[in-house]
């Protein structure tokens, strides 16, 4: 695959070809073609990211309405723009009828919009050439850290435990395939949040014929179902302690025990487990077993919540609309519609951001995200309260939740500002910005040295 996204710019002005040319070079690779004939000639020997198109192309037969047809036909991957300052309203229409492409008018300063809708057309065809089952998709430098830390444990070709952790729909049992497919392993996933606790040895290790009442015939667990493969347990932070004893018995002497038999079976299965507890937590609780942990942690991955990934949420959200316009159109964020989505917390993550936008291209009459579509689809009523200053991107519905919440976690831990990321879960960083984006570090202040009264903290 290229470094760089191709780009195919069809434009007769010999001076825009010549400047666009020159200031998308440092982001991207390009091609130019100042007639259709040219354009149709280079698009049979490139497959192009995206291109550029003029609607005019004076004294020649054919139009920038012909190339959208031809590139739909025969490049229907690339993403096409249509850039024009043509005044006739019938060609203009004509063009429009084609649905496939997106329109940047010429006039003022279209760069930055131009490099911002390439900029996304390119992500748009990566992601589609890339197998969503073999690609976990990301911009975040977080999110790069663990995949790269996960490519160096594949290389090692080890067959230790992994331990991903990770909030609720942060793409945890995504990561695991990813994993499995990097090793060439088959993978057998299970979620003990799904399971029934009364059911679930039998599930997971199996059982004879006769081992418990329904017990009609011999049955294989999921366990051994994974043998010579990779085993996902996610939420394992649910398995009960019954469930966590067998577990154990499991990674030590590499075999299973099915219920209603005293002989063990061997297997050759490694084991990848998820959670979204904090298990030396729970360990220190007596809700989790100490040697348990320790032959799950080999090595631990830990996939930050997306709100700590802004990156991504632009991407995803681009991801989600092309996937889910079915009919070709396509679908643009204003700035303000960007702004509120980066604002939102989204505590169910990329799970939440594919419902909202799912929302918006069902529902929506419009194929523009602004600010109401996108607060309406999440379910946040604009509110006339003026957002911080200090963290202005957020808006004004979202800051009071926020605030509110950042309040009730210092008040809950006494000031203790680890102690409150974690309640939240962000980083301690991210909490930090907070504090002082809100102005409340003299109430922090307060609440560590127990000069302040709790209800007057929490009405802040």
């Amino acid at each position: 695959m290229r470094e760089r996204p191709l780009i195919l710019i069809a434009d007769d002005d010999a001076d825009l070809l010549r400047s666009l040319s020159l200031r998308l070079k440092s982001k991207f690779d390009v091609h130019t073609a100042s007639s259709v004939t040219r354009a149709k000639s280079l698009v049979t020997r490139s497959d192009y990211d995206a291109a550029i198109i003029d609607l005019n192309f004076e004294g020649q037969d054919q139009d920038g309405v012909n190339l959208l047809d031809h590139m739909n036909r025969e490049a229907p991957g690339t993403f096409l723009i249509v850039l024009s300052g043509d005044s006739e309203v019938k060609r203009v229409i004509e063009a429009m009828r084609r649905k496939h492409f997106e329109f940047i008018y010429k006039e003022g300063d279209f760069f930055d919009n131009l490099v911002a809708t390439l900029t996304r057309a390119a992500q748009t065809k990566r992601a589609r050439e890339n197998d969503s089952a073999t690609k976990f998709l990301t911009e975040s430098k977080e999110v790069l850290d663990v995949l790269r830390k996960a490519d160096r444990i594949l290389k090692s070709q080890t067959d230790a435990s992994i331990l991903i952790n990770g909030e609720t729909g942060s793409g945890k049992e995504f990561l695991a395939k990813h994993i499995a497919l990097g090793m060439k392993k088959s993978l057998v996933a299970a979620n003990m949040a799904s399971i029934p606790k009364e059911t679930a040895e039998s599930i997971l290790f199996g059982h004879e014929k006769g081992a418990f009442t329904g017990a009609v015939m011999n049955k294989i667990g999921l366990i051994e179902s994974a043998n010579n493969g990779i085993f996902f347990l996610d939420e394992i932070g649910e398995c009960s302690p019954e469930v966590q004893a067998k577990l154990l018995r499991v990674l030590q002497e590499k075999e299973v025990l099915p219920l209603g038999t005293n002989k063990p079976r061997k297997i050759n299965v490694q084991f990848l487990a998820a959670t979204h507890c904090d298990l030396e937590a729970m360990v220190e609780q007596g809700r989790f077993r100490r040697d348990l942990l320790q032959r799950l942690n080999t090595f631990i991955l830990r996939l930050p919540p997306l709100r700590e990934r802004p990156e991504d949420i632009l991407l995803y959200t681009n991801l989600f609309l092309d996937e889910l316009s079915k009919d070709g159109s396509h679908f643009s964020v204003t700035q303000e519609g960007a702004q509120a989505l980066l604002s939102h917390s989204w505590p169910g993550n990329v799970r939440e951001l594919n419902h909202v936008i799912t929302r918006i291209v069902v529902l929506s009459d419009s194929r523009v995200l602004d600010r109401a579509t996108v607060l309406d689809a999440i379910g946040i009523r604009e509110t006339q309260t003026s957002p911080t200053p200090s963290l202005g991107r957020i808006g004004s519905a979202e800051t009071s939740l926020r605030r509110n919440g950042l309040i009730k976690a210092l008040h809950n831990n006494h000031g203790n500002k680890r102690l409150a990321a974690q309640a939240l879960g962000i980083s301690e960083a991210t909490l930090y910005r907070w504090v002082d984006g809100f102005g409340l570090k003299t109430m922090v202040s307060s609440l560590r040295q127990g000069t302040i009264d709790p209800s007057e903290a929490c009405n802040g």
